[in-house]
Protein backbone atom coordinates (compact mmCIF):
# COMPACT_ATOMS: atom_id res chain seq x y z
CA UNK A 1 0.00 0.00 0.00
CA UNK A 2 0.87 3.18 -0.91
CA UNK A 3 -0.17 6.82 -0.02
CA UNK A 4 0.01 9.49 -2.20
CA UNK A 5 -1.11 12.99 -2.57
CA UNK A 6 -4.37 13.23 -4.54
CA UNK A 7 -3.83 14.89 -7.52
CA UNK A 8 -6.50 16.66 -10.32
CA UNK A 9 -6.38 13.74 -12.29
CA UNK A 10 -8.06 11.73 -9.61
CA UNK A 11 -10.47 13.55 -8.71
CA UNK A 12 -13.48 11.91 -10.48
CA UNK A 13 -12.39 8.71 -9.28
CA UNK A 14 -12.35 9.75 -5.95
CA UNK A 15 -16.01 11.46 -6.19
CA UNK A 16 -16.79 8.10 -7.64
CA UNK A 17 -15.18 5.91 -4.39
CA UNK A 18 -17.37 8.64 -2.36
CA UNK A 19 -20.32 8.11 -3.78
CA UNK A 20 -19.97 4.12 -4.07
CA UNK A 21 -19.54 3.59 -0.37
CA UNK A 22 -22.05 6.02 0.87
CA UNK A 23 -24.28 4.43 -1.30
CA UNK A 24 -23.29 0.93 0.20
CA UNK A 25 -22.14 1.83 3.61
CA UNK A 26 -23.78 4.19 5.34
CA UNK A 27 -26.54 3.85 7.61
CA UNK A 28 -29.21 6.30 6.59
CA UNK A 29 -32.24 6.70 4.38
CA UNK A 30 -32.07 7.16 0.56
CA UNK A 31 -33.12 11.23 1.22
CA UNK A 32 -30.13 11.53 3.55
CA UNK A 33 -27.37 9.65 1.71
CA UNK A 34 -28.48 11.79 -1.13
CA UNK A 35 -27.77 15.04 0.75
CA UNK A 36 -24.06 13.59 2.28
CA UNK A 37 -23.28 12.57 -1.15
CA UNK A 38 -23.15 16.46 -2.37
CA UNK A 39 -21.74 16.96 0.60
CA UNK A 40 -18.88 15.39 0.12
CA UNK A 41 -18.68 16.58 -3.71
CA UNK A 42 -18.72 20.42 -2.59
CA UNK A 43 -15.92 18.96 -0.47
CA UNK A 44 -13.80 17.74 -2.51
CA UNK A 45 -14.50 20.40 -5.60
CA UNK A 46 -13.60 23.33 -2.77
CA UNK A 47 -9.94 21.29 -1.48
CA UNK A 48 -8.23 20.83 -4.68
CA UNK A 49 -4.70 19.36 -4.21
CA UNK A 50 -2.28 22.34 -3.14
CA UNK A 51 -4.75 24.20 -0.81
CA UNK A 52 -4.92 24.58 2.71
CA UNK A 53 -5.35 20.88 3.30
CA UNK A 54 -4.43 17.56 3.49
CA UNK A 55 -5.33 15.49 0.83
CA UNK A 56 -3.84 12.08 0.46
CA UNK A 57 -4.98 8.15 -1.64
CA UNK A 58 -4.02 5.20 -0.81
CA UNK A 59 -3.23 2.74 -3.90
CA UNK A 60 -2.92 -0.98 -3.75
CA UNK A 61 -2.26 -0.73 -7.08
CA UNK A 62 -5.60 1.03 -7.41
CA UNK A 63 -7.30 3.96 -5.50
CA UNK A 64 -8.30 2.02 -2.35
CA UNK A 65 -9.60 5.24 -0.01
CA UNK A 66 -8.84 8.35 0.62
CA UNK A 67 -8.47 11.29 3.33
CA UNK A 68 -9.34 14.73 3.60
CA UNK A 69 -8.12 16.99 6.37
CA UNK A 70 -9.14 20.61 5.72
CA UNK A 71 -7.32 23.24 7.19
CA UNK A 72 -5.18 20.60 8.90
CA UNK A 73 -7.52 20.02 11.61
CA UNK A 74 -10.89 19.50 9.93
CA UNK A 75 -10.86 15.99 8.67
CA UNK A 76 -14.04 16.31 6.21
CA UNK A 77 -13.89 12.83 4.54
CA UNK A 78 -12.25 9.55 5.00
CA UNK A 79 -13.23 6.76 2.96
CA UNK A 80 -12.13 3.11 1.74
CA UNK A 81 -13.96 1.27 -0.51
CA UNK A 82 -15.77 -1.66 1.30
CA UNK A 83 -13.70 -4.58 0.30
CA UNK A 84 -10.62 -3.14 1.22
CA UNK A 85 -11.73 -2.59 4.76
CA UNK A 86 -9.96 -4.18 7.13
CA UNK A 87 -6.34 -4.30 5.79
CA UNK A 88 -5.07 -1.02 7.70
CA UNK A 89 -6.19 1.38 4.73
CA UNK A 90 -8.22 3.79 6.90
CA UNK A 91 -5.72 3.85 9.71
CA UNK A 92 -2.73 3.80 7.50
CA UNK A 93 -4.51 7.31 5.89
CA UNK A 94 -5.13 8.65 9.09
CA UNK A 95 -1.81 8.14 10.41
CA UNK A 96 0.11 9.36 7.73
CA UNK A 97 -2.64 13.13 7.32
CA UNK A 98 -2.13 13.07 11.22
CA UNK A 99 1.45 13.74 10.52
CA UNK A 100 1.08 16.34 8.15
CA UNK A 101 -1.42 18.62 10.32
CA UNK A 102 0.86 17.97 13.67
CA UNK A 103 3.66 19.53 11.46
CA UNK A 104 1.01 22.16 10.10
CA UNK A 105 -1.06 23.58 12.66
CA UNK A 106 -0.57 24.61 16.12
CA UNK A 107 -4.48 23.98 17.53
CA UNK A 108 -3.31 20.48 18.94
CA UNK A 109 -6.23 18.15 17.39
CA UNK A 110 -8.24 16.75 14.39
CA UNK A 111 -12.00 16.77 14.81
CA UNK A 112 -14.42 14.86 12.37
CA UNK A 113 -18.42 14.11 12.20
CA UNK A 114 -18.23 10.83 12.57
CA UNK A 115 -21.25 8.84 10.60
CA UNK A 116 -22.54 6.65 13.19
CA UNK A 117 -21.48 3.34 11.41
CA UNK A 118 -17.71 4.85 11.30
CA UNK A 119 -17.65 5.87 15.30
CA UNK A 120 -15.88 2.09 16.29
CA UNK A 121 -12.88 3.00 13.76
CA UNK A 122 -12.04 6.65 14.77
CA UNK A 123 -12.55 5.97 19.03
CA UNK A 124 -10.31 2.63 17.51
CA UNK A 125 -7.73 5.22 16.38
CA UNK A 126 -7.95 7.42 19.72
CA UNK A 127 -11.07 9.89 19.21
CA UNK A 128 -13.11 10.51 22.09
CA UNK A 129 -16.38 12.53 22.10
CA UNK A 130 -16.49 16.58 22.59
CA UNK A 131 -19.78 19.11 22.69
CA UNK A 132 -19.40 20.88 19.41
CA UNK A 133 -20.09 24.54 19.46
CA UNK A 134 -22.87 24.10 16.34
CA UNK A 135 -25.85 21.51 16.42
CA UNK A 136 -24.72 18.41 14.13
CA UNK A 137 -27.17 16.18 12.59
CA UNK A 138 -28.75 13.23 14.36
CA UNK A 139 -26.92 10.71 11.75
CA UNK A 140 -23.25 11.87 12.85
CA UNK A 141 -21.24 11.57 16.37
CA UNK A 142 -18.31 14.40 16.95
CA UNK A 143 -15.42 13.33 18.10
CA UNK A 144 -11.87 14.78 18.47
CA UNK A 145 -8.24 13.62 18.41
CA UNK A 146 -5.90 15.52 20.64
CA UNK A 147 -2.02 15.62 19.84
Amino acid sequence: MNIEEVSETDIEEIKGLARRVILESVDASDETKVDIIADTLLHIDKNSPGLECVFLKCIDPDIQGFILVQNYWNLSDLFVLPESRGKGVGKLLFTVAKSVCLAKQERGYIRVNSSLNAEGFYRNLGFESFAPLNEVPNFVAPLIYNF
